[in-house]
């Protein structure tokens, strides 16, 4: 093998080879030695996926990989690891599926696709028509419609006879083009039906287990992970998140959400008592952060309970809902910043209070990154603020840098390098974490 990836899913794939019946269920061309998709989709049965949980574990923490997110629902079984050669960043997301289901309802099972594979020398993957099902099943399940880059794949599979009786089965359907037509809704009250008719006990206990494992990884909120970056301007903040993300590549491309500050559930709160008639005049000229006046206890106790508001509902609401599932959340400043930059917030209170009122009141991010470097570097780069101002927020930053969550990087030279040391400690942080459940 002639890179980390491809030595990775060689030594997977004959660990399954020589342990459990499974196949790879699409995109298989190629493999190990190159992957174009963002994921590698498996079936497997339940009872091998459990036998194949511990070595495979293993495998991947003896190669030096880390185990950055890992999902455990109903239906799958997902395991996103990480690794860190240099500055470069390879990312491999494996998805071992027990079967095809919407909302605990099952459209297919592990043991109908296992009935339809193939070996191709390297590999077991699903035959076309199993291939097709799986993706159709589930798609027209929810109203979504079979994506167009697999048309060949519909055309190959579409008039194969155990296609047909399968939609016939589950959806009631005579063909493809009359499924195309009806409903997702209505199709998924004929699974249903077939469900209750067929296998009534193992519907129930199907749909217990969804409710189970989707309400607990909300809860928990253990799967995904949160970034918050916070630093004075010109330490390169905006390059190295941008690098942060891009270096996360293909799995984390469309898998991410982004935030400047806050969750902004509620908008600016000059512009809001502006709405309100209490203030007459706001000031819009956003290109200068630091511009408002000083502002007194009342007001700023004022500004912090209304954006604590938002930080607090916001999390719920638009962080743990993503949180819950393997996706990535990076806030570009998030509470800290009002901490560390009291003149960009208008927020004038004791360091202290504040770092208490965020243990107390604040939805804390899995990882929050103190961006920095020293005064002579950031106004080489930047005079947006003056010596005092970086030195203020220099000093701040140095007080939060020990406590729980936080980390400081100092940006001095390529940012790459920053990238590096942000992503090698979220990812040993991550992989302890993960360990540990898996365990």
């Amino acid at each position: 093998m002639n890179n980390p990836t491809a030595e990775l899913v060689g030594k997977v794939l004959r660990l399954l080879n020589e342990t459990v019946p499974y196949a790879v269920m699409r995109n298989f061309e190629g493999l190990p030695e190159s992957n174009s998709a963002r994921d590698i989709d498996i079936i497997i049965k339940k009872s091998d996926l459990q036998r194949i949980k511990t070595p495979l574990v293993a495998l991947i923490n003896s190669l030096g990989w880390k185990i950055i997110n890992c999902l455990d629902s109903d239906r799958l079984f997902t395991l996103v690891c990480a690794r860190n050669d240099g500055n470069l960043t390879s990312i491999m997301q494996w998805d071992f599926f027990i079967d095809t289901s919407v909302f605990g309802i099952q459209l297919m099972s592990a043991e109908e696709f296992l009935a339809d594979r193939e070996f191709n020398g390297v590999l077991w993957h699903l035959k076309v028509g199993s291939q097709f099902l799986d993706k159709y099943l589930y798609d027209r399940a929810v109203g979504a419609e079979y994506p167009a880059k697999y048309s060949a794949t519909r055309r190959a599979a579409e008039e194969e006879p155990a296609v047909k009786e399968k939609l016939r089965q589950v959806f009631g359907c005579e063909s493809v083009e009359e499924c195309d037509r009806m409903s997702g809704r209505s199709l998924l009250l004929k699974a249903v039906g077939y469900n209750l008719r067929h296998r009534p006990a193992q519907f129930i206990v199907g749909v217990v287990m969804f409710l189970y494992t989707f309400i607990g990884n909300y809860l928990r909120s253990r799967t995904g992970f949160a970034i918050g970056f916070t630093g004075p301007d010109g330490s390169g903040k905006t390059t190295v998140i941008d690098r942060t993300i891009e270096r996360l590549g293909a799995v984390f491309a469309t898998a991410h959400a982004y935030y400047h500050f806050r969750p902004a559930l509620f908008g600016n709160l000059g512009e809001v008592a502006h709405s309100a008639g209490i203030k007459k005049e706001v000031d819009r000229n956003y290109s200068d952060p630091h511009r408002g006046a000083k502002t007194g206890t009342l007001s700023s106790l004022a500004r912090l309970t209304y954006y604590s508001v938002d930080y607090i509902i916001g999390y719920f609401l638009k962080v743990k809902s993503l949180t819950r599932i393997t996706r990535l959340v990076v806030f570009d400043r998030y509470f800290t910043d009002i901490i560390c930059d009291a003149r960009r917030s208008r927020i004038y209170l004791p360091v202290k209070f504040l770092n208490v009122w965020r243990l107390m009141f604040i939805p804390s991010l899995d990882y929050n990154i103190l961006l920095t470097a020293s005064a002579d570097t950031i106004l080489a780069r930047k005079r947006e603020l003056d010596r005092e101002g970086i030195d203020s927020i220099n000093a701040r930053i140095d007080y939060l840098a020990p406590q729980k969550g936080y980390i400081k990087v100092l940006n001095e030279s390529s940012p790459d390098d920053a990238v590096t040391t942000i992503l090698n400690h979220i990812f040993h942080s991550q992989h302890l974490k993960n360990l540990k459940r898996l365990r």
